[in-house]
């Protein structure tokens, strides 16, 4: 019996425009430069696109790569001292504050949109008593901005168990943040289906710990052999879900 599905948030929830991923990446080099001024340290537009760029590459070497994730304020540390080593800790607490809140929010001024069929999913599931969540990683928007992103669409309060991997400290494929998801929704694994748009992170990682599987092809990717299921369409997912194959997913 199906009693948990859990989704994935980025290109199965909300999908963004190239429009929006510049409009927000400006926004947070304008963060980053404001932020390095306050700290004694002014740099040019330029360099300060230099940082932001340096600084990923960074946090994908030090964490993303080895699935894991620093928390909002350890990323944005990384950030400033990519630019100026040790210059994070000069900012007082108030300017470090500030400076995160305006590192983390570029989303909120450029939010993306919701994926065709995500509202009409999340309704239905939950009107069938089928519990949610959310497992999904991060990565310069925190899952503290990403909530705010639901509650404007007016999803947030159908999800009971959220795990967003800033804040979980693992990425998916990782089997920790799928069962610490499971651990919250005080469901099993055999219980639960993931729902997401990357065959590595959200298929396999989830029948990693026994969980079943749905594959959301619309990010335009081939169907994962290895899905429970394989859905282009959300708004049927309230239907299909229920034809699994139950004892299917790996364990």
């Amino acid at each position: 019996m199906i009693r948990f599905v859990t989704f994935d948030f980025w290109d199965t929830l909300v999908t963004d425009s190239p429009e929006n991923l510049r409009a927000q990446r400006a926004l947070r080099v304008a963060a980053i430069r404001s932020a390095l001024r306050d700290a004694g340290a002014p740099v040019s537009e330029v360099e300060a696109e230099e940082i932001h760029e340096r600084s990923g590459a960074a946090l994908a070497e030090r964490f993303w790569s080895l699935n894991r994730d620093p928390s909002r304020e350890e990323q944005l540390r990384i950030v400033l001292d990519t630019g100026r080593p040790g210059i994070a800790a000069r900012l007082d607490p108030a300017a470090f504050a500030a400076a995160l809140d305006d590192y983390i929010s570029p989303v909120l001024a450029h939010p993306p949109d919701l994926c065709p069929g995500a509202d009409r999913a999340v309704r239905e599931l939950a009107a069938r008593g089928v519990a949610l969540g959310i497992v999904s990683n991060t990565g310069r928007t925190p899952g503290v901005i990403l909530r705010r992103v639901l509650e404007r669409y007016g999803l947030l309060g159908y999800f009971s168990a959220i795990s967003y991997s800033d804040e979980v400290g693992v990425r998916k494929p990782e089997a920790q943040i799928f069962r610490v998801t499971l651990a919250r929704a005080g469901v099993t694994a055999g219980e639960a289906v993931h729902i997401g748009d990357n065959p590595a992170a959200d298929v396999i990682g989830a029948q990693g710990v026994g969980m079943r599987a749905a594959h959301y092809t619309a990010a335009f990717r081939q169907p994962s052999a290895e899905a429970d299921l394989v859905i282009a369409d959300l708004g049927t997912l309230a239907e299909e879900v229920f034809r699994i194959a139950p004892g299917k997913a790996g364990g």
